[in-house]
């Protein structure tokens, strides 16, 4: 096989080179590629390639490729998108100053932010550019007219070479033959060295830019394998010599970055990076590839890690195999080991955490950030992780939320319960206002006030020219309810302090008040309305209980809603008593017509009839006085006279029951009342026999309950057979007198009519027989002046059974 050198020039020989190296790779390869040769050239600290248009063409520059800096720093980094914008939306080189972002706190006051040169170049399209390739220097010096043409060149290049299909890339002239003589002259000038090793013989050749980058004299050659491991750093030997070994397994790309110890005794970092040629059979025969100083870049990555290692927030890198490669001090007190190099992450305390391990393999699979929140094993404090995919591995980032979540979770919590307690005042409000009454507002509050606070019970006080009136109360103790209510308001007490403040008073035990009344751990409301202050509701608890301060926010928000719904309730109160009135009012008023229109019936007709026989037997003796017996006629007019009488007095008895003039009832003994009154009636028709029970006791009018008796005995006499018997007994919480007659008794479907005033039965009574007709309508309405009744039934036997029923006196 022919040597390259021997047939081109050194100049065709650095294209071809360059060709070579990139020959078969795809395009994110190239991406790479290229950046090495921009970054390599300007001895920069970071490559990055942009793209026009992210999916969906939004138009916001795309990210692709990055090499030196993580992507998500320079993702994020404002003053990198400003100037790729201008330079797509230009279509032209752009060169402009910058601070490296660098995340520290205090503790890391000693390290700066350096400056930093970012030069962007456009990647030319048919129409408008396709993308950025862009080089971040260290340094605010602008790149040098050689290296901005340098620049210029390859993305001209780069953007022909991503134009250009692989499949036919063999059938074409090769393109460093091209007539694009400002690369050839780029590549030329640039401090890029190429190789080709034979590894078949062991040759190896290095053209003068590379002879400069390792520092060998090219008087020295021809050159071998023994002369490059030579320039290998000891410590650096195994990891180049396993790059190698892995690139000829894999037949893929070697890369690797190394100290070159030069034979001049100084020392520098490199970078080579190779492509395998291979023979018909497929065997490796050559690879060649292109070196290049990073002493430079190096220093300054060193300084950014340095800036990494010292920043607040925790921060690692791993590799395809998870192998730890970085980590910063805060990321090395969290996997809780002194020297996690090289360590596999899930043999750490980070292993333990099985979601973070999904998240990492998920976004190294897809090659996509993911971000998650984990509680840490070592610390058990909350974490903010950000996984950024990276060529060689996987990055991590760890913020510590731990006070954040802290005050999401209080803020949440506090407006969950600002949401809750607004339901529960509009729910109370609605329940307010269905409320109408004292007796319904502490219904309200017994039912959906009390069990969120946990309390015991409640009393709803009120005020009136200085006393205390219980309103209503639930569950509440009777004997502080018995001191307070009707009571002067005590000057030194707790009601008098919260009416002075007119705010809240919470009790926590009675030794806050221990002159007052024993409320023991209360909650005491004042009930205020604009213009009026109407009372307390006291809130008790069954135990000593300090209220938290959402607690007596809401309870001060609930005595405002009570004292609105007690206002209403005691108008409501107030009109309701005021239309009784006018009813009770009006019911009397018209009774009282009524009342008057039939005594004025009833008496006209009564006493017309007796007038009107006495006159007629007064004009008849007076036209035959010699016919007339005086002492007979006497003796009528007598009769009638005295039928007049009683007549009267009934008419007037009447009218004073119904314009309830009566005396003050007194307790009475109904057994001794009726035994006084049955022997003061001297002889009867009949005699009467009594079946008392002693003791039962009432309260009534003592004169009254004798007519009753008077009018019953009175009413059986004239129709009793035989005998008369009057029987008292208690029959639940009543009296029951009975005046029982063996007479003809009374039709069912007269017993109403007869109570009636001048009601008489055809058959049974007539005015002959002595009655005025008003006796047993005086008993009925002397019994319900008395809240009694009087009905009359048929009893066992015959006849007819008066019964006189009337409450018993309260035993309290």
């Amino acid at each position: 096989m022919d040597e390259p050198w021997a047939v081109a020039s050194e100049e065709d020989e650095r294209l071809r080179v360059l060709a070579l190296a990139s020959a078969g790779l795809g395009e994110i390869e190239v991406l790479k590629y290229a950046l090495d040769q921009a970054v390599a050239d300007l001895g920069a600290l970071s490559g990055m390639v942009h793209w026009s248009g992210a999916p969906a063409s939004s138009g916001e520059p795309r990210l692709v490729v990055a090499t030196g800096l993580p992507p998500a720093e320079l993702r994020e980094w404002g003053e990198i998108r400003e100037v790729i914008v201008r330079a797509l939306r230009d279509g032209a080189p752009v060169c402009a100053s910058a601070a490296l972002r660098v995340r520290r706190d205090k503790r890391d006051e000693a390290v700066t932010a350096p400056a930093v040169t970012l030069t962007a170049v456009p990647l030319p399209g048919r129409a408008a550019p396709i993308g950025v390739l862009s080089v971040l220097s260290l340094g605010s010096a602008k790149p040098t007219g050689r290296q901005q043409a340098f620049l210029q060149s390859l993305a001209d290049w780069l953007a022909q070479r991503l134009a250009r299909s692989s499949a036919d890339s063999d059938t074409r002239r090769p393109w460093w033959h091209a007539a694009d003589s400002h690369l050839r002259q780029a590549l030329k000038a640039t401090r890029i060295g190429s190789w080709d090793w034979n590894i078949l013989t062991g040759e190896l050749y290095w053209d003068e830019p590379a002879l400069t980058v390792l520092g060998i004299d090219p008087g020295t050659a021809p050159h071998n394998t023994d002369s490059w491991v030579s320039l290998i750093h000891p410590e650096d030997h195994p990891r180049v010599m396993i790059a190698t070994e892995e690139a000829l397994r894999t037949r893929g790309l070697y890369d690797v970055e190394y100290r070159a110890c030069r034979p001049d005794g100084t020392m520098g970092w490199v970078q080579e990076r190779g492509h395998l040629v291979l023979d018909d059979a497929g065997e490796p025969v050559r690879m060649i590839g292109t070196v290049w100083d990073t002493t430079e870049s190096r220093a300054a990555r060193e300084s950014v890690s340095c800036a990494l290692r010292y920043m607040s927030d925790a921060f690692l890198a791993v590799d395809r195999d998870w192998r730890v490669t970085f980590v910063n001090l805060d990321a090395e007190r969290l996997l809780g080991v002194v020297d996690p190099y090289g360590q596999v992450l899930w043999d750490l305390p980070a292993g333990k955490l099985h979601e973070l391990q999904a998240s990492c393999r998920r976004a190294a699979a897809e090659r996509v950030p993911v971000g998650l929140e984990v509680q840490w094993p070592t610390d058990q404090r909350w974490y903010q992780v950000r996984l950024v995919p990276v060529p060689d591995g996987l990055t991590l980032y760890l913020a510590d939320v731990t006070e954040k979540r802290l005050r999401d979770a209080e803020r949440a919590a506090a407006e969950r319960a600002a949401a809750e307690r607004a339901a529960w005042i509009q729910e109370l409000t609605r329940a307010f206002g269905d409320a109408v009454t004292a007796c319904d507002l502490v219904r309200v509050i017994a039912e959906r006030a009390l069990p969120a606070f946990g309390a015991a019970g409640l009393a709803i006080l009120t005020i009136d020219r200085g006393r205390l009136h219980v309103a209503g109360a639930f569950n509440y103790p009777a004997d502080i309810l018995r001191r307070l209510d009707n009571q002067t308001l005590p000057e030194r007490s707790a009601l008098s302090d919260a009416l002075r403040s007119r705010t809240p008073l919470f009790i926590t035990s009675k030794t806050e008040y221990p002159d007052g009344p024993d409320l023991g751990a209360s909650a005491i409301l004042p009930l205020l309305v604009p213009g009026q202050y109407t009372g307390w509701c006291l809130i008790s608890f069954d135990r000593p209980r300090r209220l938290s301060s959402e607690e007596r926010t809401a309870l001060t928000g609930l005595s405002g809603l009570v004292s609105q719904a007690l206002a209403r309730a005691r108008l409501y109160d107030m009109e309701r008593t005021r239309v009784q009135e006018l009813e009770r009012l009006e019911a009397w008023l018209t009774e009282s017509l009524d009342r008057e229109r039939r005594f004025t019936t009833d008496a006209s007709h009564e006493l017309r009839t007796p007038l009107a026989g006495l006159r007629a037997q007064l004009e008849e003796a007076q036209l035959h006085p010699d016919e007339t017996d005086l002492d007979e006629l006497l003796e009528h007019a007598l009769g009638d006279v005295d039928r007049l009488q009683d007549i009267a007095a009934d008419l007037l008895l009447l009218a004073r029951l119904g314009a309830d003039l009566s005396a003050t009832p007194e307790r009475v003994d109904l057994a001794r009342l009726i035994e006084t009154e049955v022997s003061r009636r001297g002889r009867d028709r009949h005699p009467v026999r009594l079946r008392l029970e002693p003791g039962v006791m009432i309260d009534a009018v003592p004169q009254q309950l004798g007519r009753v008796l008077t009018n019953l005995l009175d009413n059986a006499q004239r129709h009793a057979e035989r005998d008369v018997e009057v029987g008292l007994r208690r029959n639940g919480g009543s009296a029951e007198l009975t005046v029982t007659d063996d007479g003809l008794g009374v039709p069912e479907a007269e017993r109403e009519h007869i109570f009636e005033r001048f009601a008489r039965l055809d058959t049974a009574r007539s005015r002959g027989a002595g009655g005025t007709g008003l006796g047993l309508a005086i008993a009925r309405d002397i019994a319900r002046a008395h809240r009694g009744t009087l009905h009359v039934e048929h009893p066992p036997t015959s006849g007819a059974r008066f019964v006189l029923r009337l409450p018993l006196t309260d035993p309290g």
